[in-house]
């Protein structure tokens, strides 16, 4: 097999990704680093590090797996870890950039409940805030009150205070993210699921059985289809296929790797297989998918979605498929 292509993972952008300490917390400027880098985030990730972003004022792009939108002021935005995302800002874009540590969420001083799936997914969750939402002034204060603490240091050991302090952000962000859910969930079948999704993320590629998912899992397969279909409404097997095909729209979007070299990364033991599959599960060709959201390939346009939020204006929600 070729080696395993590469998108760029780092602790903070442009800072090579090492051991996270537990309780490692950073907040910025959006310009504070972007200007750095002429206002363009390339693609990359934050292996266990979360983020949350607040654009206060000014304009931009995201690029998140196969999805790109516009974004305005007010736009709120939760990163996972495990998320590939790229940002393009307007020159003079504003607001927040509050990175913590995946295993902050776990410090019994936040005092949480059932985690939120802003940062249990794959993909980011984003809403544009209405300027009178008091969410949004919360937040504002909030963030701003934390960057004044830290002054642009980063924390690997939290004082009682600051660790609430963090707590608060996290809080308001997911609260404001989340998705109104009137049902309570089985919180057998949400572990076993979300167990389940984690173990396909480590390992799509290796081509397991749901059985042998299901014996590491130390469950059964009825019992991991019926925990999947009622908290992801989706077979398991279906949930396997899915995340290659994320990994392919990555490496199509993301990189310049050729449609053999992805399709041998991802297991595929032909390329003209990879091919059909990719075509069955999207509609159109990769070849064509690259040529159309290539990062690398043509600066992406903000297209219809991207008016659609502009006509649906404040308190639109987007959260990208996870």
């Amino acid at each position: 097999m070729a080696d395993a292509i590469d998108l760029q993972k780092f602790d903070l952008y442009g800072e090579e990704a090492g051991g996270t300490a537990p309780e490692f917390l950073h907040i910025e400027p959006i310009s504070a680093r972007s200007r750095l880098h002429e206002w363009t985030i390339a693609p990359h990730s934050h292996p266990g590090i979360h983020q949350v972003l607040l654009l206060e004022s000014g304009s931009g792009q995201l690029v998140v797996d196969s999805l790109d939108m516009q974004l305005w002021p007010r736009t709120l935005i939760a990163i996972p870890s495990s998320c590939v995302h790229a940002f393009r800002f307007d020159p003079a874009s504003e607001g927040w950039v509050f990175s913590f540590a995946v295993e902050l969420l776990h410090d019994p001083r936040l005092a949480r409940g059932q985690a939120s799936s802003c940062f249990e997914g794959r993909s980011a969750s984003v809403e544009i805030l209405d300027s009178k939402d008091p969410a949004l002034q919360r937040l504002q204060w909030l963030l701003a009150d934390l960057a004044r603490e830290f002054a642009g240091r980063t924390s690997a050991n939290l004082s009682d205070r600051q660790a609430a302090q963090a707590a608060l952000v996290i809080a308001s962000a997911e609260e404001t993210l989340r998705a109104a859910d009137p049902s309570p969930d089985s919180d057998r079948q949400r572990v076993l699921s979300l167990a389940f999704r984690n173990m396909v993320d480590a390992n799509y590629r290796a081509g397991l059985s749901i059985g042998e998912y299901a014996r590491r899992l130390g469950t059964t397969v009825p019992t991991l289809n019926r925990a999947c279909r009622a908290q992801l409404d989706k077979a398991p097997g279906e949930i396997v296929r899915e995340r290659v095909l994320l990994e392919a729209m990555r490496y199509l979007t993301f990189t310049s790797a050729g449609i053999s070299q992805i399709a041998d990364d991802l297991g595929f033991s032909d390329p003209a297989y990879f091919a059909r599959f990719f075509k069955q599960r999207t509609g159109i060709p990769a070849t064509r998918f690259r040529k159309e959201r290539g990062w690398f390939s043509q600066r992406p346009k903000a297209g219809s979605r991207a008016q659609a939020m502009r006509r649906q204006g404040p308190g639109t929600s987007r959260t990208a498929s996870r």
